[in-house]
């Protein structure tokens, strides 16, 4: 009996071809995110340091979901070479890298939620507490993703758990639509009630920037969840999924990496206003509909960092009230 009577047809194009085109852009993406960690860190050396570690977290998670997906291609493309039904056995280091895939997500979205949190103390907490929410539910169906990926030993076994990569993929492209659309909101918010014209043209950069990355990953993760539904037999699904970490990655580290251009936008206003856009390049001062503390002005005044992404340590040497500091979160 000849061997094409044995084996089922294999296209190598929508299989390991797939992947290898995902691991070549992967590691493009990977080069913009060195780019971009050494600009954050040149940039910002004195930053919160709960973003300094986050961003130096994440490079080294992405930098580990690289080298894990090199030797799964490596494992199918020269040390399988030739034998097609090793093709089907799923290697150790897809495994881990799905894991991998999950922690960066989960940390990017938590980080997002974080600065959320932050933005909505100045309103009200329903929209940080749904993101929290949905953030924790992603986590969940991230985790039983990695357990469930951990146990199949073939890729035709996919489709025992077609649900949880389903959810997993889902979840994502949820959660990003959430936080796009709870920064958009509360960016809009703060533009209706901003004091100064050059703050609006700020904070309209701003909205920009959210949805530019909100669209990126989502976008990614919607192909990814169309590709493994409609192309089940092929791994042109796993070719995506090797993009989705470091679009996430990426678009977080321009985020960070955005603030001080953003901050010098908006300077070509008349001589006369000029002085106004330079007290609110750091401070947004707005009426947010809170009631004012006691002693306290009706007005609230809100960082630009709190804005976009910034750290509420960076500066506390603007503020002339050490009440007033710890109002909008820059003490403790």
């Amino acid at each position: 009996m000849s061997t094409s009577e044995v084996l089922p047809p294999v296209n190598l194009g929508l299989t390991i071809g797939a992947a290898l085109i995902g691991l070549v852009l992967s590691a493009v993406l990977f080069g913009v995110t060195v780019l971009q960690t050494w600009i954050y860190y040149h940039e910002y050396p004195n930053d919160w340091a709960m973003y300094r570690y986050s961003v130096g977290i994440l490079w080294i998670m992405d930098a580990l979901h690289l080298s894990l997906t090199i030797h799964a291609v490596y494992h199918y493309l020269v040390n399988s070479f030739g034998q097609f039904l090793a093709l089907d056995v799923v290697v150790w280091s897809f495994k881990v890298q799905i894991a991998i895939n999950v922690v960066i997500i989960v940390g990017v979205q938590s980080l997002y939620a974080v600065r959320l949190w932050k933005l909505g103390r100045h309103f009200h907490k329903f929209l940080p507490w749904l993101v929290i929410v949905v953030v924790a539910g992603g986590t969940a169906i991230g985790i039983l993703l990695a357990y469930e990926v951990c146990q199949i030993s073939t890729f035709s076994g996919l489709q025992d758990i077609a649900w949880a990569v389903d959810a997993a993929f889902a979840s994502a492209t949820a959660i990003d639509f959430v936080i796009s659309g709870a920064m958009c909101y509360y960016l809009q918010k703060t533009r209706r009630k901003a004091d100064f014209s050059s703050t609006n043209s700020k904070i309209f950069v701003l909205m920009r920037f959210v949805l530019i990355s909100g669209l990126a990953t989502s976008a990614c993760s919607t192909v990814a969840l169309i590709t493994f539904v409609t192309l089940p037999t092929t791994l042109v699904f796993l070719g995506v999924e090797f993009l989705l970490t470091k679009l996430y990655v990426n678009s977080f580290l321009a985020m960070l990496n955005a603030r001080k251009r953003i901050s010098g936008s908006g300077g070509t206003e008349v001589s006369s206003s000029r002085s106004d856009a330079a007290r609110t390049s750091k401070v947004l001062r707005l009426n947010t509909g809170i009631s004012p503390m006691e002693g306290g002005s009706s007005k609230n005044f809100i960082p630009l960092s709190e804005l976009s992404a910034g750290s509420p340590r960076t500066e506390p040497s603007h503020w002339h009230d050490p009440e007033e500091a710890r109002k909008v979160g820059f003490m403790a």
